[in-house]
């Protein structure tokens, strides 16, 4: 069967029903309260209560919504026993049957993501459009991995004789037991994390984000339901300090996947590679740019610069935190974004036009106030630099200019709705300027030129790159279509999500020859 991303929305648009789709993601907001109030355990194999717990807290208005379980050592030590032992019969199980579980798993999601959308409103703040969207990622994912695990006939290939009596394979094996260790932002990014590694025949322990577990929770029971056997798939919600160093250096874990910030990352890598060799995979953020050249179409840049900074206020490591703006447009450019900018009040992600959205939490949210009182030292706050009263944690979009090259704001990944716009002479020295950033995850050019957008293409130090997309100049890869892969300081692996490359890396190749 061909590989179709799921496109929930662009289909109802495209068929004239978009007030069909507002009316079922409505219906399911109300409808997934259901799930609030209540406390959920830990699963290995059995459900696990633990004495201490983490509550999650909505974005919404700052208040609880329902209590995880804070995982004990014991709970981990007894979840890596029972994965490590039983990968080898879910492998053996062969390459055609975890397709079909996952294929499952795929139409399930599909069933009920307009549930898993809402709830992601209210667990971390995303309006309809990115939830829905973070959802139909999450099952192209399911669908992809096992459509491409089918298309290369579970990695098992015959190869050349080196004496006539003899016959030789290459396969690939698992390793074992993968941690996973996913961040808030991206549902998604939690689904594709675990199923890549699953898929292929190794046993997973997902450790979710504080701030989406419950869409991750559901998650791994709808696994389990698809058919994964609950010895290959362990969910342990706890904290960092409790069982994240534990799970990154215990012998019995074979590879991390990490998503999060460079110094977490880097740390996980060095400490998972302390005592024995692992295979370690982190994702590690950006300080993603758009270039708005002279020959720009104006109005599609601003428009692409505007949804990249903002959408989901920031918080995506796709987000353009950068704007590298000719002088020849700046003004124009300038006036325009601005204009569009303050057009826009940060709002309840549950209404129907809610585009700029609450910041994920209450460390967030400081950050951000703290952030503005540094920022008049560093430039010109043009937009936004406040928070909005009430309930909640919402920010203004942000924009600042005339920045000093060694700024942190030029520099560092803030994953906040905060945009610095710089002037350049031109595209090859705002080329430069990137390359000379630590990280390479995503950028953009808007460029009426073919000739420029080639220079771009062919110079730019990152790894995945868009030009002239008006509906997202950074942001918006995907599955099938636009490996996500980071580059230099923003990933270790050169491989993207969503690409055939992906699947590999969680498999060891073993060459086996028989002699007649």
């Amino acid at each position: 069967m061909p590989f179709l991303n799921e496109n929930t929305v662009l289909k109802y648009r495209e068929s004239s029903k978009e007030e069909e789709f507002h009316a079922k993601y409505e219906k399911a907001l109300k409808e997934c309260e259901k799930y609030f109030g209540k406390e959920y355990p830990n699963i290995v194999v059995d459900d696990v209560v633990e004495e201490r717990k983490i509550i999650d807290t909505s974005p919404i208005n700052g208040k609880e919504i329902l209590k995880m379980q804070n995982a004990s050592m014991e709970t981990l030590d007894k979840a890596l026993g029972i994965l490590s032992k039983s990968y080898r019969k879910w492998f053996e199980l062969g390459h055609l049957a975890r397709a079909q579980i996952f294929l499952n798993a795929a139409e399930l999601l599909s069933k009920r993501k307009y549930e898993f959308s809402a709830l992601l409103a209210w667990e971390n703040g995303k309006n309809r459009y990115e939830a829905m969207g973070d959802v139909d990622e999450a099952i192209d994912f399911l669908r992809y991995y096992a459509l491409n695990l089918l298309e290369n006939e579970g990695f098992v290939k015959f190869i050349g004789k080196a004496y006539k009596n003899e016959e030789s394979l290459s396969i690939m094996k698992p390793y074992g037991v993968f941690a996973v260790i996913a961040p808030f932002n991206f549902f998604s990014i939690t689904v594709g994390m675990t199923s890549a590694p699953l898929l292929v025949g190794n046993s997973v322990i997902l450790k979710p984000s504080s701030d989406i577990p419950l869409t991750s929770y559901l998650f791994v029971r709808l696994m389990h339901e698809a058919g994964v056997p609950k010895e290959n798939l362990a969910f342990l919600s706890g904290s960092g300090s409790s069982i994240g160093d534990p799970l990154v250096t215990d012998k019995r874990v074979s590879g991390i996947l990490f998503t999060g910030s460079r110094e977490t990352g880097l740390r996980i890598f060095h400490k998972a590679n302390m005592e024995s060799p692992k295979v370690v995979i982190t994702e590690m953020g950006g300080k993603d740019a758009i270039i708005v050249s002279d020959k720009a179409n104006i109005v599609k840049a601003i428009e692409g610069v505007f949804r990249s900074a903002f959408g989901y206020s920031g918080q995506k490591c796709s987000a353009c935190s950068v704007a590298y703006v000719h002088k020849d447009v700046y003004n124009v450019f300038m006036e325009g974004l601005l204009k569009r900018t303050k057009s826009e009040e940060p709002s309840d992600p549950r209404g129907r036009s809610a585009f700029i959205t609450p910041v994920v939490n209450k460390e967030a949210f400081t950050k951000f106030k703290e952030l503005m009182g540094k920022l008049p030292a560093e430039g010109k706050v043009q937009a936004g630099g406040r928070v909005k009263d009430g309930e909640g944690y919402y920010c203004y979009p942000t924009i600042i200019s005339d920045l000093k090259n060694d700024s942190f704001v030029i520099k560092d990944e803030l994953f906040l709705p905060i945009l610095a716009v710089k002037k350049i002479d031109s595209v090859k020295a705002a080329i430069e300027e990137i390359n000379r950033s630590d990280y390479g995850l995503t950028g953009g050019i808007f460029s009426e030129s073919e000739e420029e957008i080639d220079y771009y293409f062919k110079n730019v130090d990152v790894g995945v790159i868009y030009a002239n997309r008006s509906v997202g100049g950074s942001t918006g890869a995907m599955v099938g279509s636009q490996p996500f892969v980071g580059w230099k300081m923003s990933g270790v692996s050169g491989k993207g999500t969503g690409s055939f490359y992906y699947l590999q890396q969680f498999l060891r190749e073993q060459s086996q020859t028989i002699v007649h």
